[in-house]
């Protein structure tokens, strides 16, 4: 049987686990794209690696980067045989077999990748912050609500049982 508890015990763990995931794209793979950004990386020849970015490549990034992720239509990677140009501004042809490491925001995509894994800057003890609030706002909820719901009833109760039956004399 759903339950009013259940309803809203559901809705707790589906708002928490709401949270951990923009912590997730903020800390972990905002990290990244932030550092695309700043070094505008908007081209396969402005192409960035992990150790230009000084950024050490994790397994979360790793798992986000895979074909088809969310991250991957914003994040795209230089392919065998891109071109690069030099310092100097000479181009020159990078044939890389073993897929080059490579990675930069198409123009088009920046505002994109701004939005989802940009924007204001998220720590760990904000996102605490943020679990435990919720936690004790469902909590109260929780603990009161039943109450409240039944002095709703009986004052509900109460306005109908006085204008059905209160003024017959």
């Amino acid at each position: 049987m759903i339950t009013l508890d259940s309803v809203l015990q559901g809705m707790f763990i589906g708002i928490i686990f709401a949270v951990l995931v923009i912590g997730y794209n903020k800390l972990v793979i905002g990290k990244f794209v932030k550092a695309l950004i700043k070094a505008e990386a908007v081209h396969p020849a402005f192409a960035k690696t992990f150790d230009e970015l000084k950024i050490k490549k994790n397994i979360f990034i790793s798992v986000a980067l895979r074909k088809g992720s969310t991250l991957r239509k914003v994040v795209a990677e230089r392919v065998d045989g891109a071109i690069m140009t030099e310092d100097i501004g000479n181009i020159v042809n990078v044939n890389n077999k073993n897929g080059s490491g490579y990675y930069y925001i198409p123009e088009d995509k920046l505002y994109r990748a701004g939005r989802i894994y940009g924007g204001k800057d998220v720590d760990l003890l904000m996102l605490a912050a943020v679990i435990i609030i919720f936690f004790i706002f469902f909590s109260l909820v929780l603990l009161y609500l039943p109450s409240l719901l039944n002095y709703g009833s009986q004052v509900f109760q109460d306005m109908i049982g006085a204008t059905a039956g209160g003024g017959g004399k």
